[in-house]
């Protein structure tokens, strides 16, 4: 008997029943108590920024064209959604909260150690931190920076979600398997509904997305697509 297989299959029962009794039902989202939180929707998930850095470290990008290509594709597919939700929550007054990777500093040096140790440095006025144009903020809305993963331990996001009444929150974003999980497991922890939307998210690979929604999705939040997610938007 292959008991890793039979391991396999109780833990998939398992999940499936914890998953129904956490998230059996959609997330209810109103006005009045839900916020869409956009994170890292910024130039660093780009085809662009790839292709610049390799540049600029003196690789030949030709013979990667085809792999960011690729890339590009699953990005700009999720960004596709990330607009549409956009525009539909600012149409029926649902709070949008951008999230991205900026330093405080110029020269980088109050980024985390985690971020500092892949070379992250995001200065304020750089491409890697501007948003992308599908996801820019408005004037008035909420802009938060970070320099580590997770938006509860690199921002003031909870203390201002508390201020502002909010219960649900609503997550898209970049990547899924690095700042997007982090976030979604805090949030649930913080004690919000989390509700993540599965395609207007993506991580460097799809299967690094798959395997990051795998751990994720129904436990730590609820787990919808764009189109579901906008029909119950409209409907309000």
């Amino acid at each position: 008997m292959d008991h890793n297989k039979a391991l396999n299959e109780f833990a998939a029962q398992y999940y499936g029943q914890l998953s129904s009794a956490v998230y059996n039902t959609p997330v209810e989202i109103n006005p009045q108590d839900t916020a869409l939180v956009i994170i890292d929707a910024q130039k660093c998930v780009t085809k662009e920024y790839f292709v610049e850095g390799y540049r600029a470290m003196g690789i030949d990008t030709e013979p990667l064209m085809p792999i960011l290509d690729q890339l590009e594709e699953n990005t700009n597919k999720a960004l596709s959604n990330i607009e549409r939700i956009l525009t539909a929550c600012r149409e029926k007054g649902i709070r949008p909260i951008h999230v991205r990777i900026q330093s405080l500093l110029p020269d980088g040096k109050d980024t985390g150690r985690l971020h500092a140790s892949a070379g992250m440095y995001y200065p304020p006025g750089g491409m890697a931190s501007e948003f992308c144009e599908e996801a820019k903020p408005l004037d008035g809305e909420i802009v938060l920076n970070k320099t580590c993963s997770g938006i509860c331990v690199g921002t003031p996001i909870d203390r201002v979600m508390r201020n502002l009444g909010i219960k649900k929150v609503i997550v898209v974003g970049f990547y899924t398997d690095q700042c997007v999980s982090t976030s979604i497991r805090d949030l649930a922890d913080l004690g919000y509904e989390v509700d993540m939307i599965e395609d207007a998210m993506t991580a460097m690979s799809q299967e690094r997305h798959d395997r990051a929604l795998q751990g994720i999705k129904f436990i730590y939040a609820n787990c919808e697509t764009a189109q579901q997610l906008l029909e119950r938007i409209h409907s309000l």
